[in-house]
């Protein structure tokens, strides 16, 4: 096509016909997928965020979960995993507990907005590296609990509150 062509065919398309086109690569920019050694480092997820991928290679994957997630891009596996949060209050006078609150939550994986990476064990996701306590960085995994805020008051008695996200495995879409 010449110059002059293809400056006509910019031209002369409408809304409809890009909008097509852009219909039509949607699957190319909603994965936008990048991998070394065979293995996911970076992809784009239908929610519009991108995660990055790093290995964990001190880490045994439970072989139940393994066998369910196997043959899933990283993406699809993320929908097995929530991320359950409990905020904890607490009271105490002398020693004594006061007054204790709890509050749970839970929310999918792909939801969650403390992501920093998501763990991957060869193809195999296992958790995620998020923002925890006093502005550090923490593995969630199935067998270890982060703690994401602490506070502490402790003026005539003590006012304590500490959140802590759990990452859980369900085999079927959970209802929330």
């Amino acid at each position: 096509m010449s110059d002059e062509g293809f400056k006509k065919y910019i031209e002369d398309r409408t809304v409809a016909d890009i909008m097509e086109d852009y219909g039509e690569q949607r699957d190319e920019w909603v994965t936008c997928l990048m991998m070394k050694d065979g293995y996911t480092t970076m992809f784009r997820h239908e929610n519009g965020k991108s995660y990055y991928c790093e290995q964990l290679s001190d880490y045994v994957a439970d072989e139940k979960i393994a066998e369910i997630l196997s043959g899933k891009t990283v993406a699809q596996q993320m929908e097995y995993y929530y991320v359950s949060e409990e905020v904890c209050y607490g009271t105490t006078s002398y020693g004594e507990i006061d007054k204790e609150k709890l509050m749970k939550k839970a929310k999918p994986l792909a939801e969650y907005d403390d992501i920093i990476t998501l763990l991957l064990k060869g193809n195999l996701l296992v958790g995620a590296k998020i923002k925890a306590a006093f502005g550090s960085e923490q593995n969630l995994l199935i067998d270890r609990c982060v703690c994401t805020y602490y506070a502490s008051d402790n003026e005539g008695g003590t006012k304590d509150r500490e959140d802590t996200a759990y990452l859980i495995f369900c085999e079927q879409q959970m209802i929330l």
